[in-house]
């Protein structure tokens, strides 16, 4: 079954997952606000546009998105979530473990959240073991629109502060935030309503930005690294955070012992094979519960710092 019929197949199971009311079932195009009692969190399928119009040669990418609010009336600060190459959605159809923690995680910290799905719209299921010249959603091409418009869609909600806007994302996701973070005037950074406010990014490969010698982030970053990670090893980060213009804006974190996906909840190591990416086309994968301590404790102190501070 392709992303999209997944998604909208498994609305009702990944809330329950999350452990969290579902006020407004199915895709609508109009993104209302969900009517929620009080003290009730509450979660929406959004639908909103990509800003890629000038890549498809006419109307943009109709996203999807799970968003979920806290409590009370806001503004609220607000977090958008990249997933990787593997998709929002796990296997059976929910949403992945991993971005259901974060999610509500940051809802209960006192966050709107985005979960945006970049590969469901587009009739792509996962592109984890699709090289890099054959993939249709690239981080630095199209999901770096995906992210201005979620961007763009969170500052048309008036429980939002739009000034107060994060951006986090894994793998993939990482590298889609390092893409959309550091466009400097190319992106909405550039614009006078200004662009995210403070970013993350889990175990990105850092190349991209790396080879373009005058890349720096927007405004503050944490990135955060598995020192044993086989798949998108951290030498390229570490290089890249050295570098003049970037040191000064950027915190990296390399976590020994860990591989990648160590913030992934209850996630025993494994092998996985037949990725595309990869050096030799295997990976480990799994939680490092020190790592992930540390990492939620970091990601819950930037965030306080740079949205609520």
């Amino acid at each position: 079954m392709k992303a999209s019929a997944r998604g909208r197949a498994a609305v009702l199971g990944a809330a329950l997952c999350a452990g969290i009311g579902l006020f407004a079932a199915g895709m609508s195009t109009v993104a209302a606000p969900a009517h929620a009692a009080v003290g009730v969190h509450a979660e929406e399928i959004v639908r909103f546009p990509s800003t890629d119009g000038d890549l498809t040669g006419g109307a943009p990418t109709m996203l999807t998105g799970r968003l979920l609010r806290p409590s009370g009336a806001g503004p609220h600060p607000a977090v958008v979530m990249l997933h990787g190459c593997g998709g929002l959605y796990a296997r059976n159809g929910r949403v992945s473990p991993r971005h259901v923690w974060w999610a509500t995680h940051l809802q209960r910290q006192g966050y709107e959240v985005l979960m945006v799905d970049s590969f469901g719209p587009r009739d792509v299921e996962e592109v984890c073991t699709t090289a890099l010249k054959d993939r249709t959603v690239r981080a630095t091409v199209e999901r770096k629109h995906d992210a201005w418009g979620a961007l763009a869609f969170l500052r048309r909600r008036p429980e939002v502060d739009h000034g107060r806007i994060g951006l986090i994302g894994w793998s993939q996701g990482a590298g889609t935030v390092l893409a959309a973070y550091g466009a400097g005037e190319d992106g909405p950074a550039g614009s006078e309503a200004g662009g995210f406010r403070a970013a993350v990014a889990f175990y990105p490969g850092c190349r991209a930005p790396l080879s373009d010698e005058d890349w720096q982030p927007d405004g503050p970053l944490l990135l955060l690294v598995g020192d044993k990670d086989d798949w998108t090893p951290p030498q390229n980060c570490i290089e890249l955070s050295g570098r003049e213009g970037v040191k000064d804006r950027m915190e990296l974190v390399v976590y020994p012992d860990a591989y990648h996906g160590f913030d992934a909840p209850d996630a025993p190591v494994r092998k996985r094979k037949d990725l595309a990416t990869a050096p030799d086309g295997t990976a480990h994968v799994g939680t490092n519960e020190d790592a992930r301590s540390d990492a939620i404790r970091r990601v819950t102190e930037f965030f306080r710092d740079k949205l609520r501070g």
